[in-house]
């Protein structure tokens, strides 16, 4: 009898372990119900435990397989299209559950914010004054500094002292700078050595580089974020990682004797288990306005992740910058 008991244990162990977790897939047509290939499905879920992206094979179809029971948000993008709709489900053990998705052409579709509550949420959830500066507008405006592309966002002032790549600050609601926390992708961005422990002083360092969006949340945000949150918060929400290995190379020249170049690639391996986005920009203003204000800025940024099991992963980001800028001397 024992040794039955054994083997029936066992055999509960087995089939426990062979169990997957739920899945959810789904199909992305366009208007005339094609498939779409190539289209990026993003995966949230809503209690910020999980961000993964897939990508639609030749048949427009996507999986998200052994994934965590719970609500999820899903948007696909692609080339061409307009992002879809937000689409929400409930992925249950031992169940599958399908997303479908068509894309429609220059259709303007509701965003997934992080900024506002610190998990996602749609635009249509959130009751406080927000704006998206999404990477689609930076590549049209061909942005260089992240001050330059919110220079639209309503209820900001942007100043800049001298040329391309100067000191600039970031002021909501006529509040001081200090009072405009700076995150990248939710983490805290700012210079220690300051007064105030703000990020005023780097806000010139932060180019357009590895961008997918800029969260600008205007109001008090500082029941989230800290003191320095009083008048707004920043979010600077980098490109998203997995998937088909993609790149992008920009180079451009101007007045000013401005050079700039920039390279961005990101993907995933071994069944997206290991993930990567990878961005390296530099400018270079050799004359500057009247030949004054000449500036030189290197950034790279960097964000690698590795799932050791389905429902495990470890992230690390790397950011740097170097920045070097010359004032013109008075005779």
């Amino acid at each position: 009898m024992r040794y039955r008991i054994g083997l029936l244990g066992l055999a509960a162990v087995i089939a426990s372990y062979g169990q997957q977790g739920p899945a959810i897939s789904g199909t992305v047509w366009d208007p005339q119900k094609a498939a779409i290939p190539g289209a990026h499905v993003l995966l949230e879920a809503r209690d910020n435990t999980l961000k993964i992206e897939a990508v639609t094979n030749e048949a427009g179809q996507y999986q998200f397989r052994d994934i965590a029971p719970g609500n999820y948000l899903l948007q696909v993008s692609a080339p061409g299209f307009a992002r879809s709709g937000i689409q929400l489900r409930e992925a249950r053990a031992g169940q599958a559950e399908t997303a479908d998705f068509s894309l429609k052409i220059a259709e303007v579709a509701t965003n997934v914010v992080v900024t506002a509550s610190g998990t996602p949420q749609t635009t249509d959830e959130i009751a406080k004054a927000i704006s998206v500066v999404d990477g689609q507008t930076l590549d049209q405006r061909d942005d260089t500094s992240i001050s330059e592309a919110l220079r639209t966002v309503p209820g900001l002032r942007i100043q800049r002292l001298g040329g391309p790549v100067s000191d600039s600050s970031i002021r909501t609601r006529g509040l001081p700078a200090e009072d405009t926390a700076v995150l990248v992708d939710g983490f805290r961005f700012r210079d220690s050595s300051t007064t105030q422990g703000d990020a005023s002083s780097l806000v010139e360092d932060l180019v357009v580089n590895d961008v997918d969006r800029v969260e600008v949340l205007r109001g008090t945000g500082s029941s989230l974020y800290g003191s320095n949150a009083t008048g707004g918060v920043v979010n600077i929400v980098t490109s998203e990682v997995g998937g088909r290995t993609r790149g992008s190379l920009l180079m451009e020249g101007g007045s000013l004797g401005t050079f700039r170049g920039r390279a961005e690639a990101s993907g995933g391996a071994k069944d997206d288990r290991f993930q990567y986005t990878l961005g390296i920009s530099h400018i270079d203003v050799v004359d500057g306005i009247d030949g004054d204000y000449p500036a030189r800025i290197a950034s790279l940024q960097g964000h690698v992740s590795y799932s050791l099991s389905p429902r495990t992963r470890v992230y690390g980001r790397i950011f740097a910058a170097d920045t070097f800028s010359q004032l013109p001397v008075s005779p």
